[in-house]
């Protein structure tokens, strides 16, 4: 500064209070900036508790900007005057610290609750169309008992089939529509509950900490909505789950750093293979892994796991042991119509286990299903 001031033509003294002007003015434009972003999250502030609640934090942020540019009280937070230049810096950092974080939770608690509505919607209409099938199922052997009868010529028999068929098809009626009026009732409840408090925003997937992949909870929540995904565009879908060969030697040989060195290069070549947006690569738990791969056909998720294995004989480990391999069992199926949850994960469990059954390093695919339409067809 002092080159400067020479250089400028100032003396010392002149140049020694240019500085500390220049030194004051930015603060004074710091803390009118803070005051400013305080009134204006108090402004701008949407309700995570009640009406009520919002028009408080407003005046707790006027009261806060207020102590940051002139140190007034701020009684609505039990926040007393500086004195002179004294300001409580840490009660203003934690005051705002602390609204975005229960901001944060507000919107993640939200949004998973919209979540469940649509999938809640969606379970429902795949429901409804279980029970249509039923419906028909149930008509269907009723005709086929009324043609048996009318075959024989008997007039009470045709009569006694043509009651039970009216009686069965009303009674199923009767129990679809209470089915049908209970889950809109429910429904309308959630809905009305949570419809003031809609906020845009979107919940992050969880991811597992050890692998970099996304965790179990993550890959139920995308088993759900592929399954949604499928009724809604009848979009072609495959679940993969792959199990490491022999996992428990490596954990024994080479310790649990060399077990949890064997997993990350594992979900990393996960990872570089199904590389596509909307594929999830999961820790499906310990040493299970599982994929869920959208818009692909079981013969597509084929030829890339054909590629996978590959690339994993390839893989080295120098940080392990050179002479280090693995491999992986892998079973995997296609997403059919009807298909539930537990269905879907017992039949790519099924197939999983053949393959670890026939060796190391092997693959077996799980056909669906026939569809209910072609097997009702075939009756």
């Amino acid at each position: 500064m002092e080159f400067v001031a020479k250089l400028m033509g100032r003396g010392k003294n002149e140049a020694a209070a240019a500085s500390s002007t220049d030194s004051t003015s930015l603060q004074d434009g710091a803390i009118d900036t803070l005051g400013s972003v305080l009134r204006a999250m108090g402004e701008e502030a949407f309700p995570i508790d009640d009406g009520k609640e919002v028009e408080e934090f407003k005046e707790q942020c006027d009261e806060l900007a207020g102590h940051v540019e002139n140190g007034s009280a701020a009684p609505s937070i039990q926040l007393d005057a500086g004195a002179g230049s004294t300001r409580e810096w840490g009660t203003v950092r934690r005051y705002f610290r602390d609204r975005r974080r229960n901001e944060k939770e507000f919107v993640v608690e939200r949004l998973t609750d919209y979540r469940a509505i649509v999938d809640d919607l969606v379970g429902g209409i795949r429901e409804i169309g279980k029970r249509d099938t039923d419906m028909a199922n149930c008509v269907h052997g009723n005709l086929k008992s009324i043609k048996a009868a009318v075959a024989t010529g008997v007039i009470g028999e045709i009569e006694s089939k043509l009651n039970e068929t009216i009686r069965d098809v009303s009674e199923n009626f009767v129990r679809q529509k209470q089915d049908y009026e209970t889950r809109i009732n429910e429904l309308n409840q959630r809905m009305n509950k949570m419809r003031e408090d809609l906020v845009s925003a979107r919940e992050q997937m969880k991811r597992d900490s050890l692998t970099g992949v996304f965790n179990r909870r993550a890959f139920d929540t995308g088993i759900i909505h592929s399954l949604n995904l499928n009724f809604i565009l009848d979009q072609p879908i495959t679940v993969i789950l792959i199990d490491l060969d022999f996992f428990k030697e490596v954990n024994d040989t080479y310790g649990h750093p060399g077990g949890d060195a064997v997993l990350r290069t594992f979900g990393d070549l996960l990872s570089r293979t199904f590389v596509r947006k909307n594929d999830i690569v999961a820790r499906f738990g310990g040493d299970e892994f599982a994929v869920i791969l959208s818009d692909t056909t079981a013969e597509i998720t084929g030829m890339l796991l054909e590629r996978f294995h590959e690339r994993l004989k390839e893989t080295r480990l120098p940080d392990v042991s050179d002479e280090l391999r693995i491999s992986c069992s892998t079973g995997y199926t296609a997403i059919a119509p009807g298909d539930t949850v537990d269905e879907l994960l017992k039949r790519v469990d099924s197939a999983l286990y053949v393959a670890k059954k026939a060796g190391r390093g092997r693959c077996h695919f799980a056909p669906p299903p026939e569809p209910a339409e072609l097997m009702l067809a075939e009756a």
